[in-house]
């Protein structure tokens, strides 16, 4: 007697909605595709922080930010894998075909801590961009917009040597 085997399909897990897709097109064809992972926590990853605002963009050339993905975080301080399109400009120099990247921001906030940005990170192609973001919790008294904290990733020495 043969005996049937029931193979169920893997779920696909939800992809957020890319907010501003166009932004990214007026830079140029999407060559690669990255994905960014973000948990955010408190008292040194001890705490998850639940319902934090992640906010993922870019920035135009007037300074003018973008929004690509707008995103709260659930219990246990994650939110969904954000895919982006990494690309490449053969035009610049600087940029090598070993080590392309394109860069993003992201901010992160939540009420009763400090906001948190970072700015230039870079996502590069398939594997995904991890980040742990670490908020303060605002002291008391205080204002969460007076202690924000922004960290802005430096070039590599990759970078400075093929300038």
């Amino acid at each position: 007697m043969a005996k049937n085997k029931i193979v169920k399909k893997a779920e696909a897990v939800p992809q957020p909605p890319l907010l501003n897709e166009n932004q990214l097109n007026e830079v140029g064809p999407p060559v690669e595709t990255g994905f960014v992972n973000v948990i955010v926590n408190t008292a040194l990853g001890a705490l998850p922080v639940h319902d934090a605002v992640v906010t993922l963009y870019v920035t135009d050339q007037e300074g003018n930010e973008e929004a690509l993905y707008h995103i709260v975080t659930d219990i246990s301080g994650k939110v969904p894998m954000m895919t982006l399109p990494v690309v490449y400009n053969p035009q610049n120099p600087s940029e090598s075909l070993q080590y392309f990247f394109s860069t993003y921001n992201l901010r992160v906030q939540a009420i009763g801590y400090y906001t948190q940005n970072i700015i230039d990170i870079r996502v590069f192609p398939d594997p995904a961009t991890n980040f742990t973001v670490t908020l303060i919790p605002v002291r008391q008294g205080g204002d969460e917009d007076e202690g924000s904290r922004t960290i802005v990733i430096p070039p590599s020495p990759v970078d400075i040597s093929n300038e």
